[in-house]
């Protein structure tokens, strides 16, 4: 397979249509002004752009282990070079063991229902408004109605 693609039309957001190509290759490391150091199949390297949808913190762990397999896109009427798209590569499988959030507001929607579980511990949100907490050792607080089942139950 050829390092370069061709070049094409590209559509971009402002529905601008610019000539650019895509260049597969690696991320070899992330630099503290936020570009990603990006060497291509030849071995040239240069700085590219990295997107507010690649993860910059999975990428900096990534990029620890080993090269990260990328896809950069090249504008041609620019010259700007972004970084298109990452790809785990089986030694970074280790990465997958931990997810973590860092946001002002979560939102998981779901039509049934949410199950959070970890070890023998579960959370069950129903679309009907019921909510199943099971655990060794369980602390809940009401507005309202708090019904408690368990082999010993503390209050206060």
């Amino acid at each position: 397979m050829s390092s370069a693609y061709k070049l094409r039309t590209i559509p971009t957001t402002d529905d601008l249509q610019r000539e650019g190509r895509y260049l597969e290759g690696q991320v070899i490391a992330l630099q503290k002004n936020g570009k990603a150091t990006f060497r291509d199949a030849s071995g040239t390297c240069s700085d590219v752009r990295v997107p507010r949808s690649v993860d910059r913190r999975w990428l900096t762990a990534a990029v620890a282990v080993a090269p990260v397999p990328a896809i950069a896109l090249c504008l041609e009427s620019s010259g700007a070079e972004v970084l298109a798209y990452v790809f785990a590569a089986p030694e970074h499988e280790a990465l997958d063991d931990h997810f973590s959030v860092d946001a002002k507001t979560i939102e998981l929607a779901a039509s049934e229902s949410v199950h959070i579980r970890t070890g023998r511990s579960t959370v069950t949100v129903s679309a009907d408004g019921e909510i199943r907490v099971r655990g060794k050792n369980i602390t809940s607080r009401a507005s309202n109605l708090n019904r408690v089942r368990g082999g010993a139950v503390k209050i206060n």
